[in-house]
């Protein structure tokens, strides 16, 4: 599902728990190669991607942000702590599946 609307509030674009759902074990890690990139350079594998995933909560949610090259699309900004590292992750709705992890690395 891809969300084509206009945000008009200081909340998150997409539904966390939509998005914890889609992103509930590694077969469904639909990631950007630069994302997976940034988790392996902290020693993350996709089990540890997923368990971040599923650590965030609504308190960890730092912005929205529209996607430049693409109006009408937005991305949901987290900033998630997990052991001794703050994490920057990022998701976008995507066409082919719900959600796409966009970023992920320390911040």
């Amino acid at each position: 599902m891809v969300y084509l609307m206009p945000k008009d509030n200081d909340g998150p674009a997409h539904d966390l728990e939509a998005i914890k759902t889609v992103f509930s074990d590694t077969k469904s890690l639909n990631i950007t190669g630069s994302a997976l990139q940034d988790a392996f350079a902290v020693g993350y594998g996709a089990e540890e991607i997923i368990e971040v995933i599923q650590a965030i909560k609504p308190v960890h949610f730092y912005k929205s942000m529209a996607l430049e090259k693409r109006p009408g699309l937005w991305q949901d900004v987290y900033r998630v702590p997990h052991g001794e590292l703050l994490l920057y992750v990022k998701f976008t709705s995507d066409a082919v599946t719900e959600f796409k992890l966009l970023s992920f690395k320390e911040r």
